[in-house]
């Protein structure tokens, strides 16, 4: 590990116990590759529902791209700018495998009916559902103790959002109110930086480049992106000089399957490989190097994508057809979970008999039962779940030709 780093990001949320021969951050990161929250990203939506066609994203292969591409960028800012191996690539790969695994099931349509079910109980947000579950559910060993005890610079690395449900408009982007504490952990002054570190910043980036080309890649097989289809919502939008420039490059490209691929890998690439560095003035800069560094990703680039992403969600997103998909998934999750909780925070009733058996026993193992307690259980075992388990739990309580014994919910 180079000298980038110090002992101050080096430091663990608790005491790891046995060193081996990983260094702290391969080990943040092998404990993520090897969690059941990634492995379920296989069957969660990335733009179309999981198992649709076999060569669509799924939140997994988004995830390995992203790491893919967060390499990259490290591997550009050390040869380039810092003239060394400074950024540690297995930290960055670590940050950008975990960034999506808090989201729940039907993509972001998902998470945003279970903020809206949550809306007096704390809110739901899959960037503080993703701290939460590397700080309370996956464990660095067999002895029950919660969270896999990640490091300064990882935990700092995902935590895209740094206010608190309760100081925000509540509508999204924010951490829950109980983790405060991670945030005044990454502090030595105890105080709250709302600043992203350098390593969550080369994350934001690779993630909005994958989420716009390849989205965009996606949209093209699936036949929703087309020259035709691209035109036209050129016709209908304002674009300055610029942008008519760019969205004519994609004509020629959109003809061939082929053309198409080594267009957006060409484009993958220019995304990477035109990024830089500055320095700060940061409070935390003489402390961290994480702070003493600032992504610069030129301001002609970032419109580019942004333009990319605005065509991905115009013409998919925005389709009635992948709106009915999510508008079903949404209608999923809030009739489950208003079955399972009824009523309002000062009148609720917990249908206990139907409740799946992990959630019963937390709700049978404490004493002092709220709404609000009742409601985050509840919340976490539906954002757990995936594309297909999801559906098979909704038949199983609501249809009446389906659900026997030997059925696997």
């Amino acid at each position: 590990m180079s000298d980038f780093y110090c002992d101050f990001d080096l430091e663990t949320l608790e005491s790891r116990g046995k060193k081996d021969y990983r260094s702290v951050f391969q080990v943040d990161r092998d404990r993520i590759l090897y969690s059941p929250s990634f492995r379920k990203l296989q069957s969660k939506t990335q733009v179309f529902l999981s198992g649709t066609y076999d060569f669509y994203r799924t939140r997994l292969t988004h995830s390995l791209e992203v790491a893919q591409i967060g390499r990259a960028i490290a591997n550009v800012l050390n040869q380039n700018i810092l003239k060394e191996k400074a950024i540690d690539t297995d930290l960055i790969e670590a940050i950008c495998l975990t960034h999506d695994i808090g989201n729940p099931p039907f993509g972001h349509a998902g998470e945003s009916a279970l903020n809206m079910l949550m809306k007096d109980a704390g809110g739901f947000e899959g960037n503080a559902q993703t701290l939460k579950i590397i700080t309370e559910k996956i464990h660095d060993t067999g002895d029950g103790s919660e969270g896999m005890k990640p490091s300064r610079a990882f935990l700092d690395g995902i935590m895209k959002y740094k206010i608190l449900w309760s100081e925000s408009d509540r509508s999204g982007k924010f951490l829950y109110d109980d983790q405060k504490k991670y945030l005044k952990f990454l502090s030595p002054d105890d105080k709250i930086h709302r600043e992203r570190s350098l390593e969550c910043s080369i994350m934001n980036w690779a993630d909005d480049v994958a989420y716009a080309l390849h989205d965009l890649l996606d949209g093209f097989q699936a036949g929703f992106i087309s020259r035709k289809s691209v035109y036209e919502w050129a016709m209908q939008n304002d674009l300055d000089p610029e942008e008519e420039s760019w969205v004519s490059s994609l004509y020629d490209p959109l003809e061939y399957k082929s053309r198409f691929e080594r267009f957006i890998a060409t484009r993958t690439g220019d995304f990477i490989e035109n990024v830089s560095l500055s320095e700060t003035d940061h409070p935390l800069k003489n402390i961290s190097n994480r702070y003493k560094y600032q992504l610069i990703i030129p301001a002609e680039i970032e419109r580019e994508n942004n333009l990319y992403k605005k065509i991905a969600v115009d013409l998919m997103f925005k389709s009635p057809r992948l709106e009915q998909v999510e508008f079903k998934g949404q209608y999923i999750l809030e009739r489950i979970f208003k079955t399972f909780l009824s009523g309002k925070p000062d009148d609720f009733h917990i249908n206990r008999r139907i409740l799946p058996e992990e959630v019963r026993q937390i709700i049978k193992n404490t004493d002092d039962i709220n709404y609000g307690f009742s409601a985050r259980i509840i919340c976490n075992y539906l954002a757990e779940q995936t594309d297909q388990s999801l559906p098979r739990l909704y038949k199983r309580l609501f249809d009446p030709d389906y659900g026997s014994f030997s059925d696997i919910i």
